[in-house]
């Protein structure tokens, strides 16, 4: 019998892969939740240190700006050298350099160990949403992706409240959050394998075009990468507009207590589950555009509402809106991505698209300012970023066939 005409046995994903990719998605996002607490107490800890004032929120938004910078470099790696020992030595320096200012104090060392954060989570978020196409067929990858989503409140605020305690102890001691991602590196090490480079699990008939039309080219699509990093561009912009500036909302309105606004803005984070639950279900049915415009409406409808808002009530409303948009927008855009890329391409695709997402943490807040700045202060900007949210929602809708079309669908599709 010849050697090659035996059945090889190809290992399947399962549950276990599924909540270790879910439980790891959590650790970029940690890097900053963890320390949005902490910051007064850091900074009245290095208040000696001369511009300490500008440098301890850099501690924040370094590791997204390392996200933004070296996503693409990540997703090269990743299509080069494969997925397994890339995301297994970046969880383990994850940990260690998010814990290493419990050793050293020094405010520049604890800035050093935040660029090396940001570079470890960058091939973290970009190799867990690759291994999502890699290992799971549609269905399976929208029901992880979901349980990804569905896992983002519960942790976040889980984390802020472990991180507020532990930065009550001791400054550095929060520093020691980061400990949790060795229980996901020990996951990763154990469950974790290298993909096929064309998947042999069992798939619906556009997965095998999908596979045959990857085998056919091997050219990476940057007029695909153009399209959907644009789409995500201005998605995130919207997106980050409450997260970054909502405190700002409720103090214009009224609300002066930092305390209750966290509180309202803990509450409305809560729409974040069912916005998550209800991607789920309609991207069975609708394509991935329509997912997107629904999406950015109900973005635009909570964010320009929050801009009208005439009572701290009608704000908090409006803000339950957005935050259920919002709980649709990140796993919609990564299961519309995922079916746009051949495997061979995975990497650099989500590393390009990574890159855009997290760009706009630094653009959206600019943007609030200028429009801000110009007369009306944030609610003005709330109620312009809102409208141009439902415009670009119609815009998806009406001009959908000039889009990309998921791999093995006909354009016309």
């Amino acid at each position: 019998m010849r050697q090659d005409s035996i059945p090889r046995r190809v290992r399947r994903a399962g549950a276990a892969q599924g909540v270790t990719l879910a439980f790891a998605g959590f650790l970029p996002i940690l890097s900053i939740l963890s320390l949005a607490p902490a910051v007064p107490t850091l900074i009245a800890h290095f208040r000696d240190v001369p511009n300490a004032g500008l440098i301890v929120p850099l501690l924040v938004t370094t590791p997204g700006l390392m996200v933004a910078l070296l996503s693409p470099l990540a997703g090269l790696v990743a299509d080069r050298h494969g997925r397994r020992l890339p995301i297994l030595f970046a969880t383990f320096f994850y940990a260690f350099a998010g814990a290493a200012p419990v050793v050293f104090g020094d405010l520049w060392a604890v800035l050093l160990s935040r660029v090396l954060v940001g570079v470890s989570e960058t091939f973290v978020l970009v190799i867990v949403n690759a291994l999502f196409a890699d290992y799971y067929d549609e269905g399976a990858r929208r029901t992880w992706i979901t349980m990804q989503g569905i896992l983002g409140p519960f942790l976040g605020a889980a984390s802020i409240a472990g991180a507020g305690a532990l930065a009550g102890a001791n400054w550095s001691y929060v520093f020691l959050i980061y400990l949790l991602a060795f229980p996901i590196f020990l996951a990763m090490l154990l469950f974790f394998f290298e993909p096929e480079r064309v998947p042999h699990h069992a798939v619906d008939a556009d997965q095998r075009n999908a596979s045959a039309e990857a085998s056919q080219s091997r050219a990476f699509s940057w007029g695909t990468a153009a399209a959907y990093c644009s789409v995500t561009i201005f998605s995130s912009i919207i997106y980050y507009v409450f997260t970054v500036n909502g405190g700002l909302a409720f103090q214009a309105i009224g609300v002066e207590a930092a305390g209750r606004i966290g509180a309202i803005m803990g509450m409305a984070g809560l729409a974040v589950l069912p916005g998550a639950l209800v991607f789920n279900l309609i991207s069975r049915r609708w394509s991935g555009e329509r997912v997107i415009a629904t999406f950015l409406l109900f973005l635009g409808l909570g964010t320009g509402g929050m801009g009208i808002s005439t009572s701290v009530a009608m704000m908090t409303v409006f803000a339950f809106v957005q935050q259920f948009g919002a709980g649709m927008t990140v796993a919609g855009l990564i299961f519309w991505v995922s079916r746009l890329l051949p495997p061979q391409h995975r990497g650099r695709g989500f590393g390009l698209w990574t890159s855009a997402f997290f760009a706009a943490q630094f653009i959206s807040p600019a943007i609030v300012g200028i429009i801000g700045g110009a007369g009306g202060g944030v609610l003005m900007a709330f109620t312009v970023m809102g409208a141009l949210s439902v415009v670009m929602s119609v815009v998806i809708l009406t001009q959908a066939h000039r889009l990309p079309k998921p791999l093995g669908v006909p354009k016309a599709a």
